[in-house]
Formats: structure tokens, sequence, C-alpha cells
């Protein structure tokens, strides 16, 4: 009787992640089925559970872009439905510009900038953040458009540089970046903060911007 519970319970979460014909799914093998058939079984297995809160750590990885919109519209449904609150782990901001409500970057183990999410796209601060946002393709861009890279390696965790472990892939850096860690600071909205000491908008950045621009266009 329990295998029977168990093969219904499996039939239901198949259906409530919307495997198409759930029924044949349940006697296939991981390799029979597509990616997106099986990150939708994967999050069948953590439904299972019955969790209140979902750590989602790279949901979209290797998926399409329109595989990638139902996988994220599927994981909010089921947040929904189970009142259930989700952390949703990426490297890719434009996954979670619609998904959530609060947003913590992280670079090299530490906290870097964090704010409401329609905050953070309005006025970030920490350069890393502003380089994520720049590695995202457009779809303006034209065929073949080169993409926006951060150079450089991560920080060996093991034995960190001084300073901020950001400066040394930064084009924004000073001196001072390389020798001081900078703190968490508030910016206007309350519940944004960011560690850098010289922000996005601040005069320096402006003034690299331009240099920065001016170079490409030399470079051409």
């Amino acid at each position: 009787m329990a295998n029977v519970d168990a093969r219904a319970t499996a039939l239901k979460l198949l259906q409530d992640v919307r495997i198409p014909e759930p029924e044949k799914r349940l006697d296939q093998y991981a390799f029979e089925l597509s990616g997106g058939m099986r990150q939708r079984v994967m999050i069948a297995l953590a439904m299972s559970c019955g969790p209140t809160l979902l750590f989602a750590d790279e949901p979209t990885t290797a998926l399409d872009v329109t595989v990638q919109a139902q996988i994220l519209e599927l994981i909010g449904e089921q947040r929904r439905d189970r009142n259930m609150s989700l952390i949703l782990v990426t490297h890719d901001l434009g996954v979670v510009a619609g998904h959530t409500d609060e947003i913590a970057v992280m670079y090299g183990g530490k906290l870097v900038e964090k704010a409401p999410t329609a905050t953070l796209f309005a006025s970030m601060k920490m350069p890393y953040t502003e380089a994520l946002l720049n590695s995202i393709p457009k779809i303006e861009d034209p065929s073949h458009t080169r993409l926006t890279v951060i150079p450089g390696r991560p920080p060996d965790l093991v034995n960190p540089p001084r300073g901020c472990r950001f400066a040394p892939r930064c084009a924004f850096a000073q001196a001072r970046c390389h020798e001081e860690e900078p703190p968490l600071i508030q910016a206007e909205h309350p519940e944004h903060v960011y560690a850098c000491w010289y922000p996005v908008g601040s005069p320096h950045h402006v003034e690299r911007t331009a240099q920065l621009a001016d170079d490409k266009v030399g470079a051409r």
C-alpha cells in the first residue's frame, strides 16, 4: 500500500510541475528526459518535502531562454500556491529581476550590496553589481556583438587579497581599494547598503567611466 501511495504522490507532484504525460515519465530514466523536464523533476523532488523555504541554486543553468522563463514562472507559481519563501542563487541579474523582492550581491565570500530589487536596479552602487548587469546580452545589440566580460579571475579565498576583494578586477579601483576593505555603507534608501570606496555615481566613477568610453572609441 505504501508503494501505491508513494506512486500517487509522485504522480501528483509531476502534475503540479506540469510535466507532460506524467504517468509515462514516472517509469523513465533521467537520460530519457529533456533538460527542462529534468529541472521540473528536481523541483518536484524539492516540493515533496513540503518546504516553507525553497533554496534554488542556479535553477536555470544550461537551459535555453524560453525554458528558463518557464522554470522561473513554475517556481513562482509553486511559491505562491504553497505560501513558501524562496532564496534564488544565480550569477545572472536578469534572472532575478522579476522574481525577487530583495537582492543580495556577494563577491569573494563577502556581501557587497543589498537592496530591494527595484532599488538595486534603479540605483546600484557597487561596481561589481554594475559589471554583472553590463555582462547580460542585450536584445537591441546587433548580431555578433562582443559580450562585456569582467576581466581577471575570482579571488583565492584561502589567501584573499588585501582591501576590497573585487579591486584586482575593478576598472574603478584606486590605491585605497587595494589596502583598505570598505565597510557596508547605507545608501539613500534605508534598506540599501553597499561596500565600496568609489561607488557608482561618485565623481571618480563618473570621470573614470567617461575615460573608459573614450579609450574604447579610440581602440576601434
